[in-house]
């Protein structure tokens, strides 16, 4: 376990690249997309198929809202293999850019005993940049005397509109599916845009790049008795200069067989604490979360730091096999 463990460490080390901006959006909700989080999720599932939706708005209040919208696909296939899809986009709040994907993925699961399980997952797919440079305003479009003036030159060469590259992302998961275990760990790596695809629309001669997303995420589920489970998890991403340190903590209620209740809440360091809560019933997941913004962006969002809707449903073995994959917010 502990050579597993030092792997998939050497894994995210591997992968570290060079410093540019962050470009990807984050989601509160990160297992909740869990093609977005690690491509070593697809097809580890509890079932036959899975279907999925994500939504959120982040800075509703400002002028900056930034929306992010996704749907998702996978299918539990024999002899180990996952299958799965994936789009996604986000956009301003003015619609002056957008970020387009599409991904394909497949993953391969290793039984290293019955329930101790090793997942390994990659992408392939394409993903588009599109900016309309006539809802932008720049500098020198300033007048002292009157303001923003928009027959103002903005100075600036666009040569695309917009701008599409092949891309992907490869990953790792580990997790404990022991139904009778009192406690069940499981962590990952991933890394996404791994060739940091070109993705240009000014005109300088410099090369603008898609830099690559690395992540590292974990956690386990503690059985308290029959009705209760804890599920501490947490997760560092890096892209560029920026990083991501996020740790969340989810309470499991059993209200029947098939009903379960969900809450908890999340802290992202330097940004937002984020309740959330959700619903399980027959199947269908139904998640809400709420971001509390902490950061200096508080006085710009009114303290709003956004909020987020998934929706998910799985369809049931027809042979029940109880396992445990990962929390379900």
């Amino acid at each position: 376990m502990r050579n597993l463990f030092l792997l998939l460490f050497g894994c995210l080390l591997f992968v570290t690249g060079r410093v540019h901006a962050q470009v990807d959006a984050h989601f509160t909700q990160y297992y909740a997309y869990p093609q977005w989080l690690n491509p070593a999720f697809t097809g580890a599932i509890d079932g036959s198929y899975r279907i999925s939706a994500n939504y959120r708005k982040q800075w509703p209040s400002s002028t900056a809202a930034m929306t992010a919208q996704a749907v998702s696909a996978d299918i539990a296939l024999p002899k180990n293999f996952g299958v799965g899809a994936t789009v996604f986009n986000q956009k301003t709040g003015d619609g002056s850019y957008q970020y387009n994907a599409g991904y394909l993925s497949l993953s391969y699961q290793v039984h290293l005993s019955e329930y101790k399980i090793l997942s390994a997952g990659f992408q392939v797919g394409l993903l588009n940049r599109r900016l309309d440079a006539s809802k932008l305003q720049f500098g020198s479009q300033f007048n002292p005397l009157m303001g923003y003036d928009p027959t103002l030159p903005s100075n600036e060469n666009f040569s695309n509109a917009s701008a599409s590259s092949l891309d992907g992302s490869v990953g790792l998961l580990y997790f404990d599916a022991n139904p009778n275990s009192s406690v069940n760990p499981f962590i990952g790596v991933s890394l996404y845009h791994p060739s940091e695809p070109n993705n240009q629309f000014l005109n300088t001669g410099e090369k603008n790049k898609i830099p690559a997303r690395y992540s590292i995420h974990g956690g386990m589920r503690l059985k308290m008795n029959n009705r209760v489970d804890l599920m501490p998890n947490a997760l560092y991403a890096a892209q560029g200069n920026a990083n991501e340190i996020a740790a969340g903590l989810s309470m499991n209620i059993r209200i029947d067989g098939a009903k379960d209740l969900v809450a908890g809440a999340m802290y992202r360091t330097g940004d937002a604490i984020a309740p959330n809560i959700g619903l399980y019933l027959n199947g269908l997941m139904i998640g809400f979360s709420y971001d509390i913004n902490m950061s200096q962006m508080k006085t710009v969002s009114s303290i709003n730091g956004g909020y987020e809707l998934s929706i998910s449903f799985t369809k049931p073995r027809k042979i029940p096999d109880t396992k445990f994959i990962c929390p379900r917010l």
